[in-house]
């Protein structure tokens, strides 16, 4: 097999948009991840107390059963 200079070069270009992929890959990863990593900080878990969260069950229940005694109203 004949290596001569077109050959070598033309195997150098390919390896070159090879590694430039490989390159443009990596970047994509380290964006996603800086990415993600900004998100997540700034969801913090919200810690309720358990007694506000009791009357916000029951507050919401009450609204319920208010908004099914209006619906049955208008459907007699």
């Amino acid at each position: 097999m004949k290596f001569d200079g077109t050959t070598f070069t033309n195997f150098i270009i390919g390896s070159l948009y090879f590694y430039l992929f490989i390159l443009f890959l990596f970047t994509l990863y380290l964006g996603w991840r800086s990415f993600n990593k900004k998100r997540m900080n700034k969801q913090k878990s919200v810690q309720i107390d358990p007694e506000v969260a009791k009357e916000m069950a029951k507050k919401i229940t009450e609204e319920a059963a208010m908004h099914r005694k209006e619906r049955s109203g208008k459907n007699q």
